[in-house]
């Protein structure tokens, strides 16, 4: 995993440094096709190259340091940085699923109480920083909605990656901001299930299996290659990621499995959103 990350970490400093492969390649004296592999994590670099690439790039200290860290292949978590305050930047947990949800050609996610960010409506997601009355609504909302909207495109993008979601009853029906909120946000919902790369997947109240519902989690997977999964698991203010061992990442895969066949058909799924989109809708027009 760190090697991924180191991966999409000097991808990203290359290109501020406004700099192509074959110009970083040529920097090492390695054949062109060195600086992809290294970008796509596929092999590792030395600590001598880590250093030519950072020189050339002009990468600051934060970065090299934390380079060097993803290269040493340090466990440790580090928190935000002082001087990076917007979210899009982000704490390191933060910036490390971002990057493999760029990079994955699979993303399952799991979502029991709110709906994932990357399904949320403006609206939605202002109404959850609203909603938590503190000063966290200012900026920090604002960069989350930019941020959240820009995941989203990944959705419709060029190259996009498969995108399926198990999500409780209880995603959809917990109130977050007004009914008019709710009824848009179901509706956009059930927009985004017609899209041939997403499939969303209701888990109803009536099932009779409740041993496996209320983990979130993400999975992300990069081409066929199953033994490369990363699990993705959030907490309050940080985040774990799970690499390995094999039997630990294959838990959740097994997990995500139950939980298919506990949970409604993609079209069975869709019209449920549906129905209820037009409910939070109808109440709210008999109440006017």
């Amino acid at each position: 995993m760190q090697q991924r990350q180191l991966g999409n970490e000097l991808r990203r400093l290359r290109e501020t440094a406004r700099l192509n492969q074959d110009e970083a390649a040529e920097h090492l004296g390695k054949a062109h096709n060195k600086i992809s592999r290294v970008e796509n994590g596929k092999v590792s670099i030395s600590k001598a190259e880590l250093e030519a690439l950072l020189a050339l790039y002009e990468a600051p200290e934060k970065d090299r340091e934390w380079c060097r860290e993803l290269a040493q292949g340090a466990r440790r978590r580090r928190g935000r940085p002082k001087d990076e305050t917007a979210l899009y930047l982000g704490p390191r947990w933060f910036r490390a699923f971002r990057d493999f949800e760029r990079s994955a050609t699979e993303v399952m996610v799991v979502a029991s109480e709110v709906l994932p960010g990357n399904l949320q409506t403006e609206d939605y997601t202002r109404a959850i920083f609203d909603g938590r009355g503190d000063d966290s609504s200012g900026k920090a909302g604002e960069d989350t909605v930019r941020v959240r909207q820009e995941r989203q495109a990944l959705l419709t993008g060029e190259g996009a990656p498969h995108a399926s979601f198990v999500l409780s009853e209880s995603a959809l029906r917990r109130q977050i901001g007004t009914r008019d909120v709710m009824a848009a946000q179901l509706h956009h919902l059930a927009e985004l299930a017609l899209l041939p790369n997403v499939t969303i997947r209701i888990i109803p109240f009536d099932i009779r299996s409740y041993g496996d519902v209320g983990y979130d989690f993400v999975i992300f997977r990069f081409d066929a290659d199953t033994s490369t999964d990363i699990v993705y698991i959030e907490i309050y203010g940080d985040a774990v990621y799970l690499d390995k061992p094999p039997e630990a990442v294959h838990r959740y895969t097994e997990l995500l499995g139950r939980l298919h066949g506990v949970a409604s058909g993609p079209v069975e799924s869709r019209n449920f959103v549906r129905e209820l989109a037009r409910r939070f809708a109808g109440s709210n027009a008999r109440k006017d």
